[in-house]
């Protein structure tokens, strides 16, 4: 990446395109409307971050990654009071990781065919993915 002030761009695209936490359950606490219908309060609910963040309403292309989309908001770390309370270090971290790997290896790429998801439902990650050093 020629432009490193793309990084945190970079970080907050992949936090959209891929949460790391792609759902989260919640029970309704209480009656209210969702889209025309009534939600009775203790209704189990499952909130696709995933979803939420590729919705074709709030995003323009939504499942093209793109670093260089305008106001790049997402869901990922939650909403309300249940927002996460570490998105500025992850950012950082993500960043920081981001940087050190371009300036140890400025030319890489994966090994498409040979990645594969870790088979669990609460966590996005990769199980194997094979980067590859030009």
């Amino acid at each position: 990446m020629a432009d490193r002030s793309l990084l945190l761009r970079a970080v907050d695209e992949t936090l959209r395109f891929e949460p790391t936490g792609p759902h989260v359950a919640r029970y309704a606490a209480r009656d209210f409307q969702c889209y025309g219908q009534t939600v009775p309060a203790g209704s189990a609910m499952l909130l696709l971050f995933g979803a939420a963040n590729r919705d074709e309403r709030r995003y323009r292309q939504p499942d093209t990654f793109d670093i260089h989309r305008e106001n790049i908001s997402h869901l990922t770390f939650g909403k309300g009071v249940h927002y996460c309370l570490g998105p500025n270090l992850a950012r950082l971290e993500g960043r920081v990781a981001l940087d050190e790997l371009l300036n140890s290896w400025p030319e890489w790429d994966i090994d498409y065919g040979t990645a594969r998801l870790a088979p669990t439902s609460t966590v996005r990650g990769w199980e194997h993915q094979r980067v590859v050093v030009a």
